[in-house]
C-alpha cells in the first residue's frame, strides 16, 4: 500500500467549504472509481485551526501516481487554490503495517 498527504493551510472560517468541494460528486467519484483506490481522510489540526491533511490511501505507487496525474484530480486542486494560504505540499509514504479494528455487528 501506498499514501499521499497532501498538506495545505486555509482561513479557520473557510474548511467547510473546502471540505464541500472535496464532498462533491465531482470529487469524490472519479477518486472512488480510480484503480487502486483504498481510502480517503481529511484531516484538520487541532492545535492549528485551518491546517488540513488529505490522507489517500492506494494499492501501488502507480496507482495513486496515475490518479495524482489525472486531470480529474487537476480539477480539484484548481477548485482549492482561491482558498490556499501557501501553495499545498505532497508527501509520499509506502505502507509496512497495516491494522485497523472493525466493529462487527451480529442480526439477531
Amino acid at each position: 500500500m501506498w499514501l499521499n498527504c497532501s498538506h495545505v493551510i486555509v482561513n479557520p472560517e473557510q474548511v467547510g467549504k473546502v471540505v464541500e468541494i472535496l464532498q462533491g460528486e465531482a470529487s469524490l467519484e472519479p477518486i472512488q472509481a480510480a484503480r487502486g483506490f483504498c481510502g480517503l481522510y481529511l484531516v484538520e489540526s487541532t492545535e492549528t485551526p485551518g491546517e488540513l491533511v488529505s490522507i489517500t490511501v492506494w494499492e501501488s505507487a502507480e496507482d495513486g501516481q496515475a490518479y495524482l496525474a489525472s486531470p480529474e484530480c487537476r480539477e480539484v486542486v484548481n477548485a482549492l487554490q482561491g482558498y490556499l494560504r501557501q501553495p499545498l505540499e505532497r508527501h509520499y509514504y509506502q505502507v509496512h503495517i497495516e491494522t485497523s479494528k472493525q466493529q462487527v455487528s451480529l442480526a439477531g
